[in-house]
This record gives C-alpha cells, sequence and structure tokens, in this order.
C-alpha cells in the first residue's frame, strides 16, 4: 500500500471534519450526523473501513467490554441508520474522539495492513489538531484551560509539601502508568476488565517492593479511596514507571497475548527491576515503596 503523508498542506484549509477526510482517503463509507452536541459518525461504517470485515457486531461488543469501551459508554447515542437496502434502523454512533480512541485500541493484524497507516495519521492529527485546524480560534482558550488544570495540580501538590522534582515526577509516572494500561489494552487478546488492571498494578508492585497497593496503603494509614502514588517518594515513582515502562514495551514486542502471558511478563521484568531496587533500599536504609527508614538489624 502506497504510504500517504501523515499532514498534508492539502488539508490545513479544509474545513472537512477529520473522519470523513479518512474515509475519503482509504475509500469507505462513513455516515454521519449533526447533532445539538456535534457531529457523531456510525460505529459500524468506522470499524468496517479499517478491518475490512463486513460484520462487525462481535468486535463491537468485545471493545465495548474493554476498558477503553467503557471510558466512551456514555458517549455512544443510538440514531437511525439507512443499510444498503435502504432500510432504517437504529445504530450507534459516536464522536470524533470515540472514533479516534476505537482506532487506537484495535489490534493491528495481518488481514488488516491498513488500520497501521490510519492509526499514524491520527496520531498526527487527532481531536485536538482537528479541532484547531477547522476553528483556530479554539487554540487559545484550549491552551489556556490547559494551563489552568496543570497550575491547579501543581498548586495542589505544593500545598501538600511536595516540591518541583517530586511533582515532575507524578506527572511523568501518570504518562508511564496510561501506557502500561493502553499496552494491555491493545495487546491482550482476553477481554480486560478493571479487576485485570488492578492485578496487573498489584503485579507490578509485587516485584518490586513484595506487596500489593491494599498493603501499601495500609502501611502508609491511606483510605481504600486514596491515591497511593500521591502519597509515595519519588524513588518509588522512578521504580514504578521504569518498570511500567518497560512492560508495555515488552507487551507491544509480542503484540497479541494471552492475559497469562501478559501476567508473566510483567511479573518476570517487575522481579527484575525489583532486585535493584531491594539493593537501593538497603543502601539507602529506607524502604523505597513507603520512604520509611528501615529498622536496623538485630
Amino acid at each position: 500500500m502506497t504510504q500517504l503523508p501523515l499532514i498534508s498542506n492539502s488539508i490545513d484549509n479544509d474545513n472537512t471534519p477529520l473522519p470523513l477526510i479518512v474515509a475519503k482517503r482509504w475509500n469507505f463509507p462513513l455516515a454521519h450526523i449533526q447533532t445539538e452536541n456535534g457531529m457523531v459518525y456510525a460505529v459500524q461504517d468506522w470499524m468496517r473501513g479499517l478491518t475490512g470485515q463486513k460484520d462487525i457486531r462481535n468486535l463491537w461488543s468485545m471493545f465495548k467490554k474493554t476498558d477503553a469501551g467503557k471510558r466512551m459508554s456514555n458517549s455512544i447515542v443510538r440514531l437511525p441508520y439507512t443499510t444498503s437496502n435502504g432500510r432504517v434502523h437504529k445504530r450507534d454512533h459516536v464522536d470524533d474522539k470515540g472514533l479516534y480512541l476505537i482506532a487506537q485500541y484495535m489490534r493491528v493484524k495481518r488481514d488488516r495492513p491498513m488500520l497501521d497507516e490510519v492509526r499514524r495519521f491520527l496520531a498526527s492529527a487527532g481531536a485536538f489538531v482537528d479541532e484547531v485546524r477547522r476553528e483556530p480560534d479554539k487554540l487559545a482558550k484550549t491552551m489556556k484551560d490547559a494551563d489552568k488544570l496543570l497550575d491547579a495540580f501543581i498548586d495542589y501538590h505544593r500545598k501538600r509539601g511536595k516540591n518541583d522534582r517530586w511533582i515532575q515526577m507524578r506527572i511523568d509516572s501518570k504518562i508511564k502508568r496510561n501506557k502500561f494500561t493502553a499496552a494491555l489494552s491493545e495487546f491482550v487478546i482476553d477481554v480486560l476488565t478493571p479487576y485485570h488492571y488492578a492485578v496487573a498494578t498489584d503485579d507490578v508492585y509485587r516485584g518490586l517492593w513484595g506487596r500489593t497497593a491494599a498493603n501499601l496503603k495500609k502501611e502508609l494509614q491511606l483510605t481504600k479511596r486514596k491515591n497511593l502514588r500521591d502519597h509515595q517518594p519519588t524513588i518509588a515513582l522512578h521504580y514504578q514507571s521504569i518498570a511500567e515502562e518497560v512492560c508495555a514495551q515488552k507487551l507491544g514486542q509480542r503484540q497479541e497475548l494471552t492475559w497469562q502471558e501478559a501476567r508473566d511478563i510483567i511479573c518476570t521484568i517487575a522481579k527484575i527491576i525489583g532486585r535493584q531496587a531491594q539493593e537501593t533500599s538497603e543502601l539507602l536504609n529506607m524502604d523505597l515503596a513507603t520512604g520509611k527508614q528501615l529498622l536496623p538489624e538485630a
């Protein structure tokens, strides 16, 4: 397949929404309806276009059970859709961000090589870029709001007594965490639930610290609703980020894994990094996971 440019000058001045540009470039129909909340698009057309499959009901059903699918469940609307035989049925529609999320979490397979090319295109022209391209006046407000959110995050943690080094590491650790969970969602062929992500996190913690998130919260006297990472020292965030970054890369190398295969990879990597973390803990005479000083040996 001929490689298309990610973003070309030809669309910079084009007011066409990005999903319709994708549908035109890759030659598939994409039904769309303008609602009072914005443009929405037929999910089945989008998934058929990206996969080449005529019947995507099972694929769509499986996606809705994933963590990504659950996150976008509130944005799905059932609207009239005219089929090829002229009949009108109710079908699922989502906005442009929903389409990008579907493309991101679908697996690239040999029988749908086009998906990888489309995903690279979308990565370069995502929902935010698309909005700014069509409505440049939104840029200033969007950036202003983003700055406010970041400032609020920094101010909140500074008031908790955290220094800038810790805050920067906390932001970085969030990014690595998102890469880790995204890799699980993308490359594990089994349907994952919030339970699976919690287990994967505990696999990281056990390998690094020999304890689960619940155990660590108990040691730090935190309630169940508290975010553990908001109360860990900088060095703990470093080690957890390294483990999750390596796990994400290794999962991506395998492309398709069962849940158990993914757990085996996570446990192995966490134990390898955990051995080095243990040596550092002994060197500093500190429990890295909690920041507490270790008791001297009797």
